[in-house]
Order: C-alpha cells, then sequence, then structure tokens
C-alpha cells in the first residue's frame, strides 16, 4: 500500500511525487514508456520564473531568452524585449530526466514500461490496474494500491472515462521538426493566415539545431511543410527536414479535476497556457499544489471530494483568470486580418507599445498585459475596424 501513486513521469509528475516524497511519503510513479522523456515534441520554453519559484534543474539549459522577433505576414518585423531573461530553452528529454532524478533523490520510486489501464476506487484506498511490457515484448498484468492517486498522464485520457470526467473540449494541433539552419540567434515568432490561421509558428536556437513548429487549429502537419517552404525559412535550411513531430495541445481545462482519492495535473486537466500552448510550468505549479493538497488530506484523515476540492479552488485561484483571459484573446487574435496583423507590427515601435511590453509583459503570466493590450490605441482602433467591416457586409 502506497500513500501516493502518480500515473506520468512528466514533469507536473515529478514534481508532485518529489513534493510528495519530500513530506515523507511513500510515492510510486508509474511511466508507460521505456524512458523518461522519450518520446516528446515542445519547443522547450521555459519560463525563467518557473525556474526560480521551485528551484527547478538547470542541467538541460541551453540557454536564456530575453526577447522575441515577431514577423508579420507581409514582412514587417517587431522584437520585443525584457531588460531581464525571461524563458530558458531545454533539452526537454534532460530535463524530464532531471526532474525524475530530483524526485528519486526525495524518496520518490519509479517503474518504467508500466500502463495504466484502469483505476478502481474503495472506501479507504484506490486500485491501479496495469500491464508492464518487458524488454521482449511480452505483457504481466499488475496490480497495485495507494490510499490516493494522481493522474499525470498528459493527454491520454482514457482513465477519465471509469471515473466519471470528460476529457478537455478543446485542442490544438502542434507540428515540430529539428533542423539544421543558419541564422536562428533568438525566437522568432511568425504570424499570418498562409503560415497558421489564427495561430502562430516559430523557430527556436537549441544548439546545434533549431526548433521550428506550427501551432494550429487543424492541420499543422501540412502547415508546417508550407511553412519550411517560407523564405524566410527555407533559405536558411542547411538540408531538407526529414521528420516532422505531432502532438495535441488541450487548451480548454476539463470541468472537474478531483475525485474521491484522485487528482488530475498538467494536461491531463487542460492545465495549458492558452495563448502559446505551453504547459510544462503550469503543470509544475498545479503539481505542486496537488501535493500540498494531498498532504492537508492526509494529516486530516480525510481523502474525499470535499477536501480534495480545495486543490482544485487553489489552481484556478492561481491560472484560472489566466485562462480565461487567454481564451478571449485567442479568439479576438484570431479575428485579426493578415493586414490588421502587419498594420499591428510595423507601429508597433511607433505607439505605446513598446512601454506597454516593459510595464506588463510576463512569458508565463499573459493576463496582465493582454488587458492591457486591448485597451491600447492601437489594438482598440483594429478590433473595432473588423466589427465595423463585419457590419456593413
Amino acid at each position: 500500500m502506497h500513500d501516493v501513486i502518480v500515473v506520468g513521469a512528466g514533469p507536473a509528475g515529478s514534481q508532485t511525487a518529489a513534493s510528495l516524497a519530500q513530506r515523507g511519503y511513500t510515492v510510486l510513479v508509474l511511466e508507460e514508456h521505456p524512458q523518461i522523456g522519450v518520446p516528446t515534441n515542445c519547443s522547450g520554453l521555459i519560463g525563467a520564473e518557473a525556474f526560480e519559484r521551485f528551484d527547478l534543474p538547470r542541467d538541460s539549459v541551453i540557454r536564456g531568452f530575453n526577447s522575441a522577433t515577431f514577423f508579420s505576414p507581409k514582412g514587417g518585423s517587431a522584437t520585443v524585449g525584457a531588460d531581464r531573461v525571461m524563458a530558458y530553452v531545454v533539452r526537454r528529454c534532460e530535463f524530464d530526466q532531471t526532474m525524475a532524478q530530483r524526485a528519486l533523490a526525495c524518496g520518490a520510486s519509479y517503474l518504467l514500461r508500466v500502463r495504466c489501464v484502469g483505476l478502481e476506487q474503495h472506501k479507504d484506498h484506490v486500485t491501479v490496474t496495469a500491464v508492464q511490457r518487458g524488454p521482449e515484448d511480452g505483457e504481466a498484468r499488475m496490480t497495485f494500491r495507494a490510499r490516493s492517486v494522481v493522474l499525470a498522464t498528459g493527454i491520454r485520457y482514457g482513465l477519465l472515462r471509469g471515473l466519471g470526467l470528460k476529457r478537455p473540449s478543446a485542442f490544438l494541433q502542434a507540428a515540430q521538426a529539428e533542423a539544421s539552419m543558419e541564422g536562428v540567434d533568438g525566437v522568432e515568432v511568425y504570424l499570418g493566415r498562409d503560415v497558421a490561421p489564427g495561430s502562430f509558428a516559430w523557430a527556436i536556437p537549441a544548439d546545434p539545431v533549431a526548433r521550428v513548429g506550427v501551432c494550429n487549429g487543424a492541420g499543422a502537419v501540412e502547415h508546417l511543410r508550407r511553412f519550411l517552404q517560407h523564405p524566410s525559412i527555407a533559405s536558411r535550411l542547411r538540408q531538407p527536414v526529414t521528420q516532422i513531430k505531432r502532438k495535441a495541445i488541450p487548451i480548454a481545462n476539463i470541468c472537474r479535476s478531483f475525485r474521491d482519492r484522485i487528482l488530475l495535473v498538467g494536461d491531463a486537466a487542460g492545465q495549458v497556457k492558452v495563448t502559446t500552448g505551453g504547459g510544462i510550468s503550469y503543470g509544475i505549479l498545479c503539481g505542486d499544489i496537488a501535493a500540498a493538497t494531498l498532504d492537508r488530506a492526509f494529516r486530516l484523515g480525510d481523502l474525499s471530494e470535499r477536501v480534495l476540492g480545495e486543490y482544485e479552488r487553489r489552481w484556478r485561484q492561481e491560472i484560472g483568470v489566466e485562462l480565461r483571459v487567454g481564451s478571449f484573446f485567442r479568439r479576438v487574435g484570431g479575428m485579426l486580418s493578415d493586414e490588421q496583423i502587419d498594420r499591428l507590427i510595423r507601429a508597433y515601435h511607433d505607439s505605446d507599445l513598446p512601454e506597454l511590453v516593459r510595464r506588463c509583459a510576463d512569458f508565463e503570466r499573459h493576463r496582465k498585459f493582454i488587458l492591457a493590450l486591448c485597451r491600447s490605441n492601437i489594438f482598440f482602433q483594429l478590433v473595432w475596424n473588423y466589427f465595423r467591416r463585419r457590419s456593413l457586409s
């Protein structure tokens, strides 16, 4: 009988495991893949705030960034910067492994090649049914018991059905490739209908390669193939890109992230930045909240929904408004035409936007900046013109 079983060894799962093990609880982490951090498809950008707040391991950090250059559909550009490092790009596989090593050092245990196929809630524990795949593809059915379970399963939602929980209602598609590419010295963000309708594409230096990707509502792989032929990208490729990875990203959190003796963290709960699709920092934050909530529940001797509901109240208090404002901005930004995006980018240095960025920009928490941007004269005019044209058409 374990105190807690964590299903999934990504950053959210390992942060939860480390926080609980530090408090003296017996924690077992089950990971379905044979190697932690593999496979992965991620830009690897993590806000500096998360490293400082949770003292995250820095062994996997490639470099830090204090600016990003935005490119409009018609060739305009604007470099948006700060006077401090805002984010770090990491080797994602190594980052996941160092997070797991930290949890192990705190006293957590890990089992790999173990795929959870069922949960059964009882009065005083949860039974986890799993299948372990051996090195020669043989399978063995296994059963574990724990006083509570944390689901950090990413975008795998099969276990939710038996709990009466629904998966997130909205997703983006992301596609990314690692490319041998010249001249990627900082974060590059590309906007426009041809590049990624209603979203964006990127190129990020991750020595010795660049990570080039597209985040889109649908058809991300095809959009990435077209983006790789974009003149500003194709002219810098040293060799053709042969492998593209894709993944789904939840951009709507689930209605409920708890049950008796069970909590959901990270992508499993839809705890993802709606504006960019980034989920590492929010997952780590919510994993820490989950551990604190379980600690209180254990001390009270009550792991019912009545007590564990505090988890959802706390994480929504931390990032709930961020998610709602992000959803609003994604809808509003998706209305802008290429001409309007181009005008916004070209007007950046001739407006109050640089000062607004200086005062409000935050890599992980976008609410303050979004609300200030929406009140700015230039953005208000762009949106007002959109609705005026709609009313006249």
